[in-house]
């Protein structure tokens, strides 16, 4: 019934709200779907209301609870643990909000959670053996066994103020996402439980001169007179032992019995109040109207309790229908609860105009800056028509097709995305030219209007000297950088001497150029003619990279020669090669122009004559 009621409550106030809310703007015909009041221009009161239903789960730390049983003998008694299962919560909570600042996102809320919880917790392997004392007086030694696991099923009523922070965060005109978490102050842990314990009540008793004693030790003595189930059947049909334990040894006036079941196994245990837990309750806000919206989320609570029953040498049973329960022997419990909530939000308070352009904030598309009637009150800066929310370019004056952002070349390329905006250009190179169509577009090209290569930005080299003409003093001759590019004078009687023109690579690439080609038919003449000749091949880098990798980028340069030497028929016993990184540098390396002379292999011959 309780249920019921809350649910009918909670709905008549959603209903009523949402009615209210869709009239409002019915009336007032500004119910648009890109008009929406963000979080900023939101009521800075709201009322949230959730219903809640998930799981329960409890650990419990267990008090020492054999200390209860007088002198109980520690090797052979158990009190068993604790666990709990089949958890199930329902309930609601309602809080009241306020948001602050500017931004309106963050507040603060208090209100009033109810939980109805159940579960199942259990007692396994209860065994108690300890001294105790008879209707006649006559001490002796009392074994108390459960039958089987003790189950109790629990009615929890868990009732709660939670004291939180809150966040929101308004992402369309639809939806929103909402995160909530802080302190739950506990105001009542109530269990309710009925158990289904069962117990043997069984006694020892050790006769001396003077009456009965306490047998404590694990093993009873063998002159002991045992009142236990083991040893009546050891000598008894053990159908009839109910009837020994519960009508003949109980008339005689001894605590023993088997199956007792207690004389109540109902109660109430309670928790003590006002501990501090957790509660987290993310979720999504699908909003109705600018004042109601649906919550749906999870909840997640943790509160540590503590049992002060647990301490106050309580006894599980003593005497024959004698029962306490389970949950008092527990003195610390972790109650955590998790599941899914949904509710409504009402927003508390009416709306503004914050911009004061005579256009309210619910039905402003630009709440926050003043913009004219005809706009939805948002502001047009540049004039093109296009209000600035929408202009990608709200400062300077441009077309629909582009979001409103010029194309200054005409070239169908928004100057905003246009590399080169003031020169026409091909959307492959974004907007910029390419003159002589060698794939460089002009402003990267050393050599804008004739056919060139990347390698020497742009432009060509006619005479494959591995110069580029607009550097190469005689660019249709083969030369050398030494002369600018033309060939070198005739060089007489070195036994060590350097072929002319050095091998240039790439950045990080071991490639030979077939603009190289010239200078290695040379050096293979130059092998061929002398057949005792060898040729040193040394290979270096530009300082890019770190040295490590230059000295491995240098030794692969000078073998791409070798290899390239061996497929002209050069014997590679005649080549030699050596790496040497960054070091010699035959020009700064300061600029690409000089880092390309570094980046080079150097041939010298060793004549035969002199080797």
């Amino acid at each position: 019934m309780k249920r019921i009621f809350f649910f009918l409550l909670i709905s008549g106030i959603a209903f009523s709200a949402v009615a209210q809310n869709s009239a409002d703007y019915k009336k007032d015909s500004i119910w648009k779907p890109a008009h929406f009041a963000p979080d900023a221009l939101l009521p800075h009161w709201l009322v949230d209301v959730n219903l809640l239903i998930g799981g329960v789960s409890q650990t419990y730390t267990k008090a020492n609870s054999i200390n209860n049983y007088s002198n109980a003998i520690g090797s052979v008694s158990n009190t068993g643990s604790l666990s709990f299962k089949n958890g199930l919560a329902y309930g609601f909570d309602a809080q009241l909000a306020y948001f602050f600042g500017k931004s309106n996102r963050f507040g603060l809320g208090l209100g009033f959670m109810y939980l109805a919880e159940q579960g199942d917790v259990n007692l396994d392997r209860f065994h108690v053996e300890y001294q105790s004392t008879d209707s006649k007086g006559q001490v002796f030694r009392q074994l108390l066994t459960a039958n089987g696991k003790i189950k109790e099923h629990l009615n929890i009523t868990d009732l709660n103020i939670p004291l939180l922070l809150k966040y929101k965060h308004r992402l369309s005109q639809r939806w929103g996402f909402t995160a909530d978490a802080g302190a739950l102050i506990n105001l009542q842990m109530r269990n309710r439980y009925s158990s289904n314990a069962n117990f043997d009540y069984e006694a020892i008793y050790q006769l001396t001169a003077d009456g009965t004693k306490y047998d404590a030790s694990a093993t009873p003595n063998v002159n002991d007179i045992l009142y236990t189930k083991a040893q009546y059947n050891r000598v008894n049909p053990p159908q009839n032992d109910n009837y020994y334990f519960n009508n003949t040894l109980r008339g005689e006036g001894y605590n023993v019995g088997l199956g007792i079941t207690p004389n109540s196994n109902k109660g109430t245990v309670s928790y003590v109040t006002g501990s501090i837990g957790l509660l987290v309750q993310p979720g999504v806000n699908y909003y109705f109207s600018d004042k109601t919206a649906l919550n749906l989320g999870l909840y997640f609570l943790y509160q540590p309790m503590m049992n002060t029953n647990s301490n106050n040498n309580q006894m599980l049973t003593n005497k024959l229908g004698d029962y306490s329960s389970i949950l008092n022997s527990a003195r610390g419990i972790n109650n955590i609860s998790y599941g899914l909530n949904a509710g409504i939000r009402i927003y508390i308070g009416k709306g503004k105009d914050s911009d004061h352009d005579g256009i309210p904030d619910r039905s402003d598309r630009c709440p926050t800056v003043p913009g004219p009637a005809r706009f939805n009150g948002c502001p047009d800066s540049d004039g093109d028509g296009i209000v600035d929310i929408d202009d990608a370019c709200p400062k300077v004056p441009g077309i629909v097709k582009f979001k409103g952002c010029p194309d200054s070349d005409g070239d169908g390329i928004a100057d905003a995305e246009d590399a080169c905006p003031y020169s026409p250009g091909p959307a492959k190179y974004h907007g910029c030219p390419d003159s002589d169509g060698d794939g460089i577009i002009d402003k990267n090209d050393s050599c804008p209007h004739t056919p060139g290569l990347a390698l020497y930005n742009g432009c060509p080299d006619t005479d494959g000297d591995g110069i580029p003409d607009n550097q190469d003093a005689c660019p249709t001759v083969p030369g050398v950088p030494e002369f600018h590019g033309c060939p070198a004078p005739p060089a007489g009687g070195n036994d060590d001497s350097k072929v002319s023109v050095p091998i240039l690579f790439e950045v990080d690439k071991y490639v030979i150029h077939k603009s190289s080609y010239p200078t290695l038919i040379e050096a293979a003449h130059r092998l061929n003619d002398d057949q005792d000749a060898i040729i040193i091949v040394d290979g270096y880098t530009d300082n890019t990279g770190s040295e490590a990798h230059n000295k491995v980028l240098s030794m692969k340069r000078a073998q791409a020669v070798k290899a390239h030497l061996e497929d002209m028929g050069i014997d590679p016993k005649r080549i030699q090669v050596q790496g040497h990184g960054e070091k010699d540098p035959v020009a700064p390396n300061d600029t690409p122009e000089n880092k390309l002379k570094n980046r080079r292999a150097v041939m010298h011959l060793s004549t035969g004559d002199k080797k």
